[in-house]
């Protein structure tokens, strides 16, 4: 199983908990800021970032929209980091990954709680372990 892993980091959490997942799942790893990655050749897609007012910056917006047949047929998972906690923060999870196709594995890594460089390591770790349970 080939992974990719797609983020893009506003203040640098998401890029954390990015270079975290992708080392534990051996996953390629594609900042948004330094192009348009090709995800053709992998199995399963991570999608990481901020949110912001609900919804995930427009860059990453906009890479998934035009890579949505890519996306087709693949195992998909998400990860978003924000202030937010508890309820809030779930419904702002929700949101996003209702608006993706194929979602299988989410995740909410709350950038307040700080357990190592802003993000909680056991929500990243539990994720982590989901993705490797749809693979």
């Amino acid at each position: 199983m080939t992974t990719a892993l797609v983020f893009t980091s506003k203040f640098g959490a998401t890029r954390t908990a990015a270079e975290y997942i992708a080392k534990a799942l051996d996953a390629d790893l594609f900042d948004l800021k330094q192009g348009s990655p090709s995800i053709a050749d992998h199995d399963t897609v991570i999608f990481g970032s901020g949110i912001y007012m609900g919804r995930m910056p427009r860059s990453m917006r906009a890479f998934i929209s035009a890579c949505t047949e890519a996306i087709a047929g693949k195992k998909v998972a998400v990860f978003v980091c924000c202030t937010l906690n508890g309820e809030k923060a779930e419904k702002q999870l929700a949101a996003v990954t209702e608006s993706m196709c194929n979602v299988e594995a989410s995740a909410y890594l709350c950038s307040k709680q700080k357990r190592k460089e802003g993000i909680d390591m056991e929500a990243a770790d539990a994720f982590i372990g989901s993705v490797r349970s749809i693979g």
